[in-house]
């Protein structure tokens, strides 16, 4: 469950038989009911009709209460080497709740708040066959179902984090490329849906230490994108599996960041127990 407070610019029904009805009569229902309005009263007006329907269809719904998460990744070991911990665990599960949050000293504002379930698998004994689902969500922060074939690729340290004389070096090997390839885009950080490596690439401002409660310093654990390429990084990074696929396989989670970021997850190294944060880049 999501214990964090939320803020919501706009939501709507999660559940698919509303949204399906929210999607085609918002706009109307808002015209209608309050006359043409500017942008922002547009969204509180479709977000009184999301609740209107979920009230209608669930009469014991309590906007306050904590909703449940919902399944982001899940991770077998034997599937994805290089995970923390190996001797404890051979399961990592991340969910998320699919609002937009006020945020919090480990949490971004305006993005999902993920949390993590470091497992073993034989402890877990069955699956729910209807899990619980939150009445409200985002449809761009909630992932289409999709198997995950894990790929290995390897990443080099962001241009900002390395020292001037290696800075230096590389922006010279740039200036004499012949196909325009850039250390960032093409070889440091590969685009996408991602566990460990290097994180995301910092688009928004450079990067800066994550540092845990205890004063160590937190890792990447997961990338969720705004799409696993584009324009930039399609010549180097596009998966395997969708080699030459053009844009159809660009986005298969369907999931929107920001105006198109990147939200990175990080743990501490030093325990599994200490809350890790998360970054929008």
């Amino acid at each position: 469950m999501c214990q964090l407070a939320h803020e919501d610019i706009v939501i709507e029904p999660f559940a698919p038989a509303l949204k399906v009805r929210y999607e085609a009569d918002r706009w109307e229902w808002s015209h209608g009911r309050h006359g043409r309005v500017d942008f922002a009263t547009q969204m509180e007006h479709a977000s009184e009709f999301a609740l209107e329907l979920v009230r209608g269809a669930n009469p014991e719904f309590d906007p306050d209460a904590p909703p449940p998460l919902i399944p982001v990744a899940q991770l077998y070991y034997r599937d994805v080497p290089g995970l923390p911990w190996p001797e404890k665990f051979d399961l990592l599960q991340i969910l998320w709740c699919p609002r937009d949050h006020t945020g919090t000293e480990t949490d971004t504002p305006y993005c999902p708040a993920f949390q993590v379930f470091w497992r073993k698998a034989e402890t877990i004994k069955g699956v729910l066959t209807t899990p619980p689902q939150p009445d409200l969500g985002l449809e761009h922060y909630t992932p289409n179902p999709c198997v995950v074939s894990p790929e290995i690729v390897t990443e080099y340290p962001n241009i900002h984090t390395l020292p001037d004389d290696i800075k230096t070096d590389i922006e010279a090997w740039e200036e004499r490329s012949s196909d325009g390839a850039r250390y960032s885009s093409d070889f440091a950080h590969a685009p996408g849906w991602k566990v460990m490596g290097h994180g995301m690439y910092w688009g928004i401002y450079d990067p800066y230490p994550m540092t845990c409660e205890c004063g160590a310093e937190q890792l990447p654990l997961f990338t969720a994108a705004t799409g696993e390429f584009d324009g930039g990084t399609k010549k180097h990074w596009q998966p395997v599996e969708e080699a030459d696929t053009e844009w159809s396989f660009a986005d298969p989670v369907e999931v929107t960041i920001g105006r198109g970021y990147a939200l990175q997850l990080y743990y501490c190294p030093d325990s599994e127990r200490h809350t890790g944060r998360s970054e929008m880049a």
